[in-house]
């Protein structure tokens, strides 16, 4: 099932809808929909493990301002990704302009944790050595897992990327013409 741009804001932006960038959150549920980007939701730990995990975080680090919860998500999605990757794994190291919370020191996969900008997705599936980024969101009250929401290049990403390009030249060129010379 493909998630609409409710769900997607559920995801990205944990239920919180102050400073929603709906025009990108809309762009990737339609660049879903038509196939240009894949979308796969992953259980990864119950949430007894996430609360367990927060109880246990002594030190907080990172960039920026960080929580309990958040380096809680932070050590569940190392443990989660190192078994899958079967890789070393970085933790807030710089990629691609970036500095994404969780990923293999080859940047095949990368995992953004909590609340985290849509845009993103785009940023990082744009090198073409990453297969996946995945956002592992805080849970909501009542759930019972803690899922990573992946995005891969669907067929027609390029494709989308390419429209995406053309119509920032269009507007470009529209302003251009009528800017006196």
């Amino acid at each position: 099932m493909n998630p609409t741009s409710e769900d997607l804001k559920n995801i990205f932006y944990c239920g919180y809808p102050q400073g929603t960038s709906w025009d990108v959150v809309d762009e990737i549920a339609v660049a879903i929909y038509k196939g240009s980007l894949l979308y796969k939701k992953i259980v990864i730990a119950p949430t007894t493990l996430y609360h367990q995990t927060q109880d246990r975080i002594a030190i907080i680090e990172g960039l920026g301002p960080q929580e309990k919860g958040h380096m809680a998500l932070k050590e569940l999605a190392k443990d989660w990704l190192k078994e899958y990757a079967q890789t070393e794994i970085l933790m807030e190291s710089h990629f691609d302009g970036l500095h994404p919370d969780v990923r293999t020191r080859d940047g095949r996969f990368i995992i953004e944790c909590g609340t985290t900008d849509p845009a993103c997705v785009q940023i990082f599936l744009n090198d073409e050595n990453v297969e996946w980024i995945g956002n592992l969101a805080y849970p909501f009250y009542g759930e019972n897992n803690l899922a990573l929401h992946t995005f891969s290049r669907g067929p027609g990403y390029a494709t989308w990327q390419a429209e995406k390009v053309d119509a920032s030249r269009q507007v470009f060129l529209r302003f251009h013409r009528k800017t006196p010379s």
